[in-house]
């Protein structure tokens, strides 16, 4: 679609300095031609939300002799050019965020040309000449692996099951004799991830939900979406059954924005809370599978001091059972953890820890 200026003129009627904002828009245009103009819902940390412009496209990235098209999505606030805008990546269902330190697990950009923002110098064309130059030096986004892909698969069609009210996993439980509850605490993103992917791949009977946030505000009110009766949500850290059942969903919404949850939000957030339900499977299973997790790393790989390491372990119901040793092949593995070792023992000394 042809970037139309009266068209975007008409939809920043609320903004405050709308001519200047539409003049800047248009020469963003000649410069990306590839970008959408929208008008969406925003939503703050605080939960207040309000119906913003915001332009997706992608930005050409030079990275060791190949080009990558990085997609990226910029909220444009009603206070524009006085206010920079509000940045995330917009990463495809294959992609995965590599948080560093101008990206956040959320996506969210951080550069000092936002920082230091200020009107008339500071453009959104320049914005996005220094988040090509940043992302050279760091790319923000890597594909995921066949496996991350099937998982997600797994995750999406168990959640499209669950949107319409078939789910199998009480019936799966109840071939199970002994009865497991896992607690996962943190009602943020993260742990609305771990949920759904624990529950995805039915290994437990109970998972409960321990949310420190007042009222109703973090993630767990994604949770009210979803109809999972074997899911309780706890305001307390409390162990016994008193905890809070997750409350009916909105049926007309469900589908759309459960959808939404997985694709869209907190997209760094579901790699991890895949990885999570697989080292869960491993331990409540017992199927002593290999994993890289956190152990105290000395007497391996000749590392002498107390620091600990992510190496490759067997891990099953008791835990880790043994730490993989290195062959003779991996000398250059070793003398890497040999040299992170020292590197936080030194950090743990000057922090006295």
């Amino acid at each position: 679609m042809e970037f139309d200026s009266e068209s975007l003129r008409r939809q920043l009627s609320k903004y405050k300095f709308r001519d200047l904002t539409v003049e800047e828009l248009t020469k963003v245009n000649m410069s990306y031609p590839n970008f959408r103009f929208s008008m969406d819902t925003y939503v703050f940390k605080d939960n207040s939300q309000k119906d913003l412009l915001n332009f997706t496209g992608t930005i050409p990235v030079n990275c060791q002799g190949n080009t990558y098209n990085i997609p990226i999505r910029l909220w444009i606030l009603d206070s524009h050019p006085f206010a920079p805008p509000i940045c995330f990546l917009k990463p495809t269902p294959n992609m995965g965020i590599s948080v560093g330190k101008h990206v956040d697990a959320q996506g969210r950009i951080y550069l000092p040309y936002l920082q230091n923002w200020s009107h008339p110098k500071s453009v959104i064309t320049g914005l996005i000449r220094e988040m090509i130059i940043k992302f050279q030096e760091e790319l923000p986004l890597y594909s995921l692996s066949s496996a991350d892909e099937a998982q997600q698969a797994e995750l999406l069609a168990y959640i499209s099951k669950i949107t319409q009210g078939i789910s199998d996993v009480n019936s799966k439980n109840q071939e199970n004799k002994s009865v497991s509850k896992v607690t996962v605490v943190g009602g943020g993103e993260l742990g609305i991830a771990c949920v759904l992917a624990i529950l995805a791949k039915g290994i437990t009977d109970k998972v409960v939900l321990i949310d420190f946030s007042e009222g109703t505000k973090g993630g767990t009110m994604d949770m009210d979406i979803f109809e999972l009766q074997n899911v309780e949500i706890s305001k307390v850290p409390m162990w016994g059954s008193q905890e809070e059942a997750v409350a009916p969903s909105f049926q007309v919404q469900l589908s759309n924005r459960a959808m939404e949850i997985l694709k869209v939000k907190g997209q760094r957030s579901w790699s991890v809370g895949l990885s999570v339900s697989d080292l869960l499977d491993s331990i409540i299973n017992n199927k002593r599978k290999v994993h890289s997790v956190s152990v105290l790393a000395k007497g391996y790989y000749n590392i002498n001091n107390e620091v600990f390491l992510s190496l490759p372990c067997i891990l099953g119901d008791k835990g880790v059972s043994e730490v993989i040793k290195a062959s003779s092949k991996e000398d250059l593995v070793a003398e890497k953890l040999q040299s992170s070792a020292s590197s936080i023992h030194s950090l743990q000394n000057q922090l006295k820890l």
